[in-house]
């Protein structure tokens, strides 16, 4: 049965009560319990004249023992210093990820982590190194404002003018969706017959709204290496079986830019052609009207792929679109040489698959991962984040949720474009931190040796987000036929 979105309007919502207070509740980092070698050393700069550091080994932790006196949503502010500079290190509260703090300096700042949901009484909060070498100062407490309603009333136009039906169509419901439901998706490369879509629906009875599938066998330094694309046929038999798609692009960069050998896992350079370490593709110079040669080897890739995305457009499949994903990062070659080379590249793509090849199929995904990186609201859709919870983590990532709210003045869609762990519906719903979609990454993540894999996400969670009124899967979905 389709759910009906008035229907759903008219459901009663969880709501999380409002600020409870303006004042903070300070915990000194030296009054923590620690693991590993962390140490407490004097620092007349510190709030109580005390730090501990440095977060040099896995093992090292310290845990905050909090009490809130309510139900709510609270932020959490730590203050720390960067030993060598710019750090960041990991939150988790109650054994839960709920994601990372940072400095820039090695003088004392403050980053918060908003809109964590919190019951009354005692709670821990345990720093754990990602990147590690801080001196930590203290932490704040402080009730905060749920995510206003107001973030959710989207424009439903397209960044393209010449946007087709199937496009708009698309977008509209999106639009229509977003913050009342979340779409589940799941990345699978052969579809409804992929072992991770029959892994979910031997779990749950169902298939997930969106398909995640990638261009990168259609990159021309792959296929001239023997690989062989079929993420467009199975694109196109999910959307005549009811369902959505969405596409990233591992991009690998032209074959004269590949280095030969194998990378530190024993695989060949050219099947991870897309990872900075694996070539020598300066986007920045190619940008720049310095590599002439590599600005035309570039505009091969761009035609290939345009013509993979007529093809889906030909079958009046929409797509939601995801390039150039995760570029500041800097592991891909598109973010190698920093955000002005890849919003140029960005800009250009667009242009090129719009203006020059008419791919007017295309919802314009953007997951740079960073503001520096956003290339402008005109020339984006849908932001998305991807977000790695540690195992078993199922909470709803508010934190990053509002962090992205702040990318840009205007409002746009917010997805969940890559995941491990699924996030608890509840959670997200209780925070108001609406995801417009998930997108689960593939093998590990959900399945083993042809299984459903329980190491991230437990057939239980999956099976309570699957049958949650507030999330789509494929047989809910309105016909777009």
């Amino acid at each position: 049965m389709k759910k009906s979105i008035a229907a759903l309007l008219a459901a009663a919502l969880l709501t999380v009560p409002a600020a409870l207070a303006e004042d903070s509740t300070v915990y000194e980092a030296e009054n923590a319990s620690f693991t590993g070698k962390i140490a407490v050393s004097s620092d007349a700069k510190a709030s109580g004249g005390k730090v501990v550091g440095r977060f040099e080994n896995p093992t090292d932790t310290v845990t905050f023992t909090i009490t809130v006196p309510a139900d709510g949503v609270y932020d959490l502010t730590f203050v720390s210093k960067g030993i060598g500079g710019g750090k960041y290190n990991n939150v988790l509260v109650d054994g839960q990820d709920e994601g990372q703090f940072q400095c820039s300096g090695t003088t004392f700042e403050a980053d918060t982590l908003r809109g964590i949901l919190l019951s009354a009484g005692e709670h821990t909060v345990t720093i754990t190194p990602s990147w590690g070498w801080i001196y930590l100062d203290r932490l704040e407490v402080t009730a905060a404002e749920s995510i206003p309603d107001s973030v959710y009333n989207v424009d439903a136009t397209l960044i393209n003018p010449c946007a087709n039906e199937d496009a708009k169509q698309l977008f509209a419901y999106l639009c229509e969706s977003y913050g009342k439901v979340t779409l589940s998706g799941q990345v699978c490369d052969y579809g409804t017959l992929g072992p991770e879509c029959r892994a979910i629906h031997a779990v749950t009875g169902k298939y997930p709204a969106i398909l995640g599938l990638d261009m990168m066998d259609y990159t021309p330094s792959r296929t001239a290496l023997g690989a062989r694309g079929v993420a467009v046929d199975q694109a196109i038999k999910y959307h005549k079986e009811g369902g959505l798609v969405a596409f990233c692009w591992h991009w690998n960069a032209p074959s004269e830019y590949l280095k030969t050998g194998t990378d530190s896992n024993g695989s060949p350079r050219w099947w991870g052609g897309f990872y900075t370490d694996n070539t020598t593709f300066d986007i920045a110079a190619v940008m720049n009207g310095v590599d002439t040669k590599g600005k035309e080897l570039l505009d091969r890739d761009i035609a290939e792929i345009a013509r993979q995305l007529l093809r889906l457009q030909e079958e009046g499949v929409p797509v939601l679109w995801r390039p150039l994903h995760e570029a500041s990062g800097g592991w891909f070659w598109w973010g190698a040489k920093g955000a002005a080379p890849c919003k140029q590249l960005w800009i250009y793509l667009y242009n090129e698959l719009t203006f020059t090849y008419g791919c007017n199929n295309l919802i314009w995904v953007w997951n740079g991962q960073n503001p520096a990186w956003y290339p402008g609201d005109e020339y984006v859709d849908i932001i998305g984040e991807d977000i790695y919870a540690a195992q078993h983590s199922y909470g709803p990532q508010t934190a990053k949720f509002m962090e992205v709210l702040d990318y840009t003045d205007s409002n746009k869609i917010i997805a969940l474009t890559e995941n491990g762990v699924v996030p608890d519906i509840e959670q997200m719903v209780m925070t108001n931190a609406r995801w417009a979609w998930f997108n689960t990454w593939c093998g590990d993540f959900v399945q083993k040796n042809g299984k459903y894999n329980e190491a991230y996400t437990e057939a239980e969670l999956l099976r309570k987000v699957y049958d949650s009124e507030y999330v789509i899967t494929r047989d809910e979905l309105p016909d777009f036929n």
